[in-house]
């Protein structure tokens, strides 16, 4: 690794450790390490138990309430994908590198296992899972110098490797600007045996440099070029609202096949965002 890749390396550390506080902690245990139980056993219900864990059938056999009761499965694993197409060059790497950082963090804290992936339209970096720091540390060096093998985004490679190699239930976050086919069947086969959360990377700041002019414009993934005005009346606005358009549809998407989905957006803070979305996420779970 050069000079520049440690001194980015070494950002990220220092990024980490400062935004990673008790509150977040809070959070990602709710959001993560709470998710995998197993069935333990059944006792009887007594006043203040959390009327959700009763079992119906148990009730009505005994003729008293039954609750049940889970334990942990701490073979859970984490799996922190992100994406490095060319689409992703720029702003939009840094921001997915920082959420890496962030949420390896997390999980080194709290003693998780978390593996890594690098996709573009294929897994070009697999690091399985595993705890500590020297994970962290060395997935994001695999990132930073990687070269990648291919410029195109594919979500398929991602959904197939986590449906076919994963045994045990996971949580997966992805990182990515979502510039692919979201492949719907392999999507609702992953989702239906592992806990999903698609993150959106976007740098709107890409309309700014393009508003007022007219540019050749090259889409980094299938290298087609082109010509369009961006001085034409209006063109900024379209552009904002193609991408909240996008964005929508993703969610919807991914809410219908039992994802979870937040966007960040490179030019603002990501950790306010990230912390509202693990907030409504527990509230809903009702953690």
């Amino acid at each position: 690794m050069d000079a520049a890749a440690r001194q980015r390396l070494r950002k990220l550390e220092i990024g980490a450790l400062r935004l990673v506080d008790g509150r977040f902690l809070g959070e990602w245990s709710s959001n993560v390490r709470g998710q995998g139980l197993d069935f333990q056993d059944l006792r009887e219900y007594v006043p203040g138990d959390d009327v959700r864990h009763l079992d119906w059938k148990a009730t009505a056999r005994s003729g008293r309430p039954q609750l049940r009761r889970f334990a942990e499965d701490r073979q859970q694993n984490i799996w922190l994908a992100i994406d490095l197409s060319a689409s992703m060059a720029g702003a939009k790497a840094e921001l997915a590198r920082e959420l890496l950082a962030v949420l390896g963090w997390a999980a080194i804290k709290q003693s998780d296992r978390f593996g890594v992936l690098g996709f573009t339209d294929r897994v070009e970096i697999h690091r399985p899972p595993a705890r500590g720091e020297a994970q962290l540390w060395a997935s994001l060096e695999d990132i930073i110098g990687h070269e990648a093998a291919s410029p195109k985004t594919s979500l398929r490679p991602v959904w197939d490797f986590c449906s076919r190699q994963l045994g045990h239930r996971s949580t997966i976050v992805v990182v990515s600007d979502f510039r692919a086919e979201l492949s719907p069947r392999a999507l609702g086969a992953l989702t239906g045996r592992h806990e999903l959360l698609a993150f959106r990377v976007a740098d709107p700041r890409d309309e700014g440099r393009l508003a007022g002019r007219l540019a050749l414009v090259t889409d980094g993934e299938t290298g087609e070029r082109s010509w369009v005005d961006f001085s034409r009346r209006g063109m900024g606005r379209k552009l904002a609202e193609e991408m909240s358009r996008s964005g929508e549809e993703l969610r919807r998407e991914f809410r219908r096949r039992g994802a979870w989905y937040a966007e960040f957006r490179a030019d603002r803070d990501f950790l306010p965002p990230l912390m509202e979305f693990f907030h409504r996420r527990r509230e809903a779970m009702g953690a």
